[in-house]
Formats: C-alpha cells, structure tokens, sequence
C-alpha cells in the first residue's frame, strides 16, 4: 500500500470538515471518513481533527493512504454482514445507550492493517445515528458491550467507568483451579514487549494496580474451573494476565497461557465472556444487562462437566 498523500488547502470558512472532503470525493461514504480521521489518516494543519470540526480558509487537509480509504470505502458487502450480525446482537437500547452482545472474533476498534471493526460501523447501526464507544474488548473475548447514543453520554459514561461505578462481571474457564473458593488478585499491571510481542504482565513495582475479584462456580474435569470474574480495575487484559499469573490460564489463550491452555476435544476459542453489566443511567435509572454464554464455552462446560 503507497503512502501517497492528498494536499488541500481549504478555500471556505465554516464548514465541517467531512462535507468539504466530500465535496472534492464526493463518492467516499461517511464512515470511510469517520473511519480516516480516527485513524490519524486525514488530518488538518498536521493535526487529528473530527468530523464536525469547521475547516477555514487557508488550512492544509493531508489525505495519506488516499487507496486506503477508497478501498474500505468499497468494501460494502463484509460491512452489510457484520452490521446484519451486529443488529441481529442487540441485547438492550434506550434513549441512552445501546448494549450488543459482541460475537467472539469481532474487532471493537482497530489500526490500519485490520480490515473492518465496529468503530467503523457506528454510524450504520441505526439509520441518522453515530454511536460514541465508550469502552472496549478484546477481539476474541464475547458478550455485553455498550455504546452512548451521544457525546455527553459517552462523556458520562467515560466518568463512570473511570469512577469504577459500572459493575462487570465476567465468566471464565480456566486450565487450573484456584486453591481458595473465593479470593482477590491484586496485582500491579505493566505492558511489555516479550519475545517480540506485547504482552501485559505483573509488575510488583509499577504503580498501575490492577483488582480482580473470583468465584469459582464449578471445579470441572482435566483440572478445568468454571469462574465468576469481576475486575475492579479496567487494565488491558487484565484478566487473561491475572488468572495467567496465579497459574490458572484462560482455556484457549495461548498468548497467555502457552500450550497448557489448550485442551484436547475443546473448542481452540478464548473461553472468556463479558456476562454482565450493572449501570446507573443519566437520569439514575439501575440497569443489568446480560449476554447469553456463547455455545464454544456452553459445549466446553457440557464436555467437562462430571456425570
């Protein structure tokens, strides 16, 4: 892919941003721009800017990747499919948010080697609507993801989120089981680059701590624990480097666990799942949303379980 870049220079004051780019590419659909200004792709002045920015006079809008952003502007009939599944997974909207169940393998928000993610999409879901994502999750872990249906929502949200307000609760099978019923890992969380790769690791000195609560629900055959996990914190991968460090990788992560987290006749899947979230709405309404357990972890528990 050629890094051509597009150069600009804006002639009107006032307008948005996305109407004068496509005012000079009249054929790029809103969200391959949406998609470009997030990614750093096109900016103004040398700087990141959003749709609704008002370009003036004598500004520089720089285009790079313009075959890019032509490219995922074509790319119709994956964006028709993940939308259908997307709308197909809504588990709960209102005049605040909208919560889907993420299907395991699906994308939230990518860079620019991946091909489709649902921040592309956001704009797609409901007709004249561009939802605002306010938290993410792993490409291969499922369940309950919310989005705000504005920007002060998504902005209140954030804040919840940052306060540690909003209740998550997570389920889990893992490849050894913890020696207490019940119990706390609390350790401090680093990234690092291991082998090559990044890879989210304990670190006693940093001071980024990381909380995660457990229960175990269901001691399950080949050494297998079936888990309740709520994160206190919201580190990345949080869970997956927690449950890693206390020798009971999740099934299915070799990133983390290596080849004990596979097991033979079990789905080669990320057996995580965000089952819940409890919120409290802008206008103090409590709402719980759950997402069903997915069938690779359902058919896993049914295999494992003890006649």
């Amino acid at each position: 892919m050629s890094e051509g870049i597009k150069t600009i220079l804006a002639e009107d004051n006032n307008v948005r941003l996305d109407r004068y780019i496509r005012r000079i590419f009249p054929n790029l659909k809103q969200s391959a721009i949406e998609k470009s200004l997030r990614k750093g792709l096109i900016k103004v002045d040398n700087c990141t800017a959003k749709s609704s920015d008002r370009v003036s006079s004598g500004q520089t809008i720089m285009i790079r990747y313009l075959d890019y952003i032509e490219n995922t502007n074509s790319d119709c009939k994956y964006n028709e499919k993940l939308v259908n599944l997307l709308r197909e997974n809504i588990l709960y909207e209102d005049e605040y948010i909208l919560a889907i169940n993420k299907p395991a393998g699906v994308i939230v928000q990518g860079g620019i080697k991946v091909k489709i993610s649902i921040s592309d999409l956001l704009d797609q879901i409901r007709e004249r609507e561009i939802f605002k994502i306010v938290h993410r999750l792993d490409r291969d872990t499922s369940g309950v993801i919310i989005f705000a249906r504005n920007a002060s929502v998504a902005k209140y949200l954030m804040e919840e989120f940052k306060g540690r307000r909003i209740k998550k609760t997570y389920l889990a099978l893992t490849f050894g089981i913890p020696s207490k019923d019940n119990g706390t890992i609390d350790y401090p969380l680093v990234k690092k680059y291991i082998s090559g790769q990044e890879k989210v690791v304990v670190d006693e000195d940093s001071p980024q701590n990381a909380t995660t609560h457990f229960l175990i629900i269901a001691r399950l055959k080949h050494n297998v624990a079936y888990l309740k996990l709520q994160p206190i914190t919201g580190r990345t991968h949080q869970l997956r480097a927690h449950l890693a460090h206390i020798n009971c990788p999740i099934l299915g992560d070799g990133k983390y666990g290596g080849k004990k987290a596979f097991i033979d006749g079990v789905a080669n899947q990320i057996h995580l799942h965000s089952y819940s979230l409890s919120l409290k709405l802008p206008n103090n309404k409590e709402v719980t949303i759950t997402a069903p357990i997915p069938k690779h972890i359902e058919k896993s528990i049914e295999a494992l379980s003890f006649d």
